[in-house]
């Protein structure tokens, strides 16, 4: 029986592990994806409006819908993670009805978060005008500063919820 708990508790262990991992590989492929060419990346209308997808393009949960849901006319197209979650039978509040299967049981806070973070004007480079008149890329100091404080929220286990 002492060998049993003990499997048991070393797969759990490794579970949410690997979850925290695939939170920190989620998140650090969201930023070099936006950090490269994000005016062509970026889920944006003509009037400006943030889309989870517009077009061929796709927000950072966007990039993570089932095809079905990366549709321009989706209802929920343009919803928080908060507003799309919902309450499972174990009492816990997911999205994962619309992901695509390898991302499922993540912590709905993690994809709000993640939202969170391609969505604010202040983190990014590209939404700043700069005195020499070349358009920068990228993290702004700020930015970076989140991202580092979002990579420790994940180590630290806050979205382990899931």
């Amino acid at each position: 029986m002492i060998n049993v708990i003990a499997v048991w508790i070393k797969w759990k262990g490794v579970t949410k592990m690997s979850k925290q991992q695939q939170m920190q590989d989620i998140l650090k492929d969201t930023i070099d994806y936006y950090n490269e060419d994000p005016a062509n990346r970026r889920s944006i209308t003509d009037d400006g409006d943030c889309m989870y997808t517009w077009g061929n393009k796709h927000c950072a949960v966007g990039r993570y819908l089932r095809k079905e849901y990366q549709d321009e006319t989706w209802d929920g197209n343009n919803q928080s993670a908060n507003e799309l979650s919902t309450n499972t039978d174990d009492g816990d509040w997911n999205i994962d009805w619309c992901l695509v299967e390898n991302v499922h049981g993540l912590d709905v806070n993690f994809w709000t978060r993640l939202q969170d973070m391609h969505d604010l004007v202040g983190y990014w480079e590209e939404w700043h005008e700069h005195r020499d008149g070349v358009r920068k890329y990228g993290l702004t100091d700020r930015g970076k500063e989140e991202y580092v404080k979002f990579q420790d929220r994940i180590a630290e286990g806050v979205y382990d919820n899931g």
